[in-house]
């Protein structure tokens, strides 16, 4: 049995300092269209991995086995008010998010962007389309610690920025959300090792 610590000096001791939540970069490429500088993502998170449960009845009771996996979508949020050293208009990068969106599906035309292959073979590795993703927890420190990959990104959504009068002293920001096929990273195992 494992020994409860009693007293602040004992659980100082032991415990490393934790991981911030406000210690984070969250990086990527819009789809062909220059690299996130993180420093304007204003929340994100590190994905839930998922499995499904298979419930099977037996003799009244329900024996639960491991399923298949499913990774949810996956959404940040991104300040839009500068784009850090490019001094270009705020909204180049909500517009290179719109831009990548209509790739897979043009606004007026309702046909698949010039990077989506217009009927020709389409090359599900090419970054204008597809691109990986991580998001990286710092340790006091700013060095890296925890590294989540995404594989295969796509914005499902690129959210309004709400504008009012009643909002003064406050930064514009939008969310983004994306699909994407699978993770690696820490503690993840993405293959199996040989036995």
């Amino acid at each position: 049995m494992a020994k409860e610590v009693m007293n602040v000096g004992e659980f100082k001791s032991n415990f490393d300092g934790g991981s911030r939540s406000n210690r984070f970069l969250i990086q990527g490429d819009i789809g062909g269209n220059g690299d996130v500088n993180s420093i304007v993502v204003k929340a994100g998170s590190v994905p839930a991995v998922t499995l499904g449960i298979l419930r099977v009845p037996f003799r009244g009771r329900v024996v639960k086995i491991p399923g298949d996996r499913t990774y949810e979508e996956w959404t940040f949020t991104v300040m839009d008010g500068f784009t850090p050293g490019s001094g270009k208009p705020a909204t180049e990068m909500h517009s290179k998010f719109l831009f990548w969106n209509a790739e897979f599906n043009e606004h007026e035309a309702n046909v698949p962007g010039p990077n989506f292959g217009k009927g020709e073979v389409v090359d599900l590795n090419s970054p204008t389309l597809f691109a990986d993703w991580s998001v990286v927890m710092l340790g006091l420190d700013g060095s890296e610690g925890r590294k989540i990959t995404l594989h295969k990104c796509w914005p499902v959504v690129v959210s309004e920025i709400a504008l009012s009068y009643d909002n003064a002293d406050t930064i514009s920001e939008y969310t983004v959300t994306m699909a994407y096929d699978y993770i690696s990273g820490d503690g993840i195992n993405t293959s199996p090792t040989p036995g």
